[in-house]
């Protein structure tokens, strides 16, 4: 059957136009739906992130909405955390979480042994029990990381303290100006700080130095499998004029060039060779480096 050209009334477009129209307009509004919530959706799946997509669905649960500030991951990706302005939310193994009202809080980390640490209101707390214990005071901090025996805290001024489970200060250090970026590398042996570009490497537990260097002009640190060899990405500089990347050893301090390529910011996890990122307030993983 031959088919028939639309009338057209007058003022308007054709009536076979009509049905066409709603079909594009109902094509960009799926569009626009896919595009606004497909991120959040993959992020808060089991079936959008094969290693935290199950974690971040109990925590999207837990949260019920809430503005989320920041999260951490335990060392094995066993389990998860995110905080908001007045809630901490905690999922595990099992399907095994809890939700605390708990407002101020500005950092969080998991140790060595995957229990949950909570920087708020200049106190230190450690988790027990479901319930967060103060274990001391502490100059509210800018970055908060586990270690293999407790935790290590960077505040604004550059002061570097770790603290064991039961509060005692392990060790203390002081980074020269301000602004560094804190991770531990693999086992939560070594600590590093990013800083003026160049590194600070630590032992974790007391914070002894190890290393200070500017191989380069140092943008970001990846920890690799070893537990001493680090990725640089460098910045152009008089010697290097262009972006490259280093494998670079913290301790022996031996270097040598990789191919330069876009590679994400990211962290390796202490105890599995995982590296995760910031996704819409939730972890997720990342590619590695």
């Amino acid at each position: 059957m031959a088919g028939r050209k639309g009338a057209r009334l007058p003022g308007s477009v054709s009536v076979l136009a009509w049905p066409l129209t709603l079909v594009v307009a109902a094509g960009l509004g799926l569009l626009l739906y896919v595009a606004t919530t497909s991120l959040p959706y993959l992020i808060a799946s089991p079936a959008g992130d094969a290693h935290l997509g199950a974690l971040n669905d109990c925590l999207s649960r837990q949260l019920a909405g809430a503005t989320r500030l920041g999260w951490a991951v335990a060392p094995d990706a066993s389990r998860a955390a995110v905080f908001g302005p007045r809630v901490v939310a905690v999922c595990g193994e099992k399907g095994k979480r809890f939700r605390l009202e708990f407002p101020g809080v500005t950092a969080l980390a998991f140790d060595g042994e995957r229990t949950l640490w909570v920087a708020a209101g200049g106190h230190l707390l450690r988790e027990r029990d479901g319930l967060l214990q103060q274990v001391g005071d502490i100059t509210p901090p800018e970055e908060l990381v586990g270690h293999a025996g407790g935790v290590i805290a960077l505040d604004a001024a550059g002061q570097l303290v770790s603290v064991a489970p039961d509060g005692k200060v392990l060790g203390q250090a002081q980074v020269p100006g301000t602004g560094g970026r804190l991770s531990v590398g693999p086992g939560g042996v070594l600590a590093a700080v990013e800083w003026g570009g160049g590194v600070l490497v630590y032992e974790a537990r007391t914070l002894a130095l190890v290393r200070a260097e500017a191989p380069c002009a140092v943008e970001f640190l990846w920890w690799l499998d070893s537990r001493e060899e680090v990725l640089l990405r460098c910045g152009p500089s008089q010697d290097t004029p262009t972006p490259a990347a280093l494998r670079f050893d913290v301790r022996t301090g031996a270097r040598h060039e990789v191919p330069d390529r876009t590679r994400a910011p990211a962290r390796r996890l202490p105890g599995r060779a995982l590296y995760v990122q910031g996704c819409d307030g939730f972890p997720c993983t990342a590619t590695p480096p």
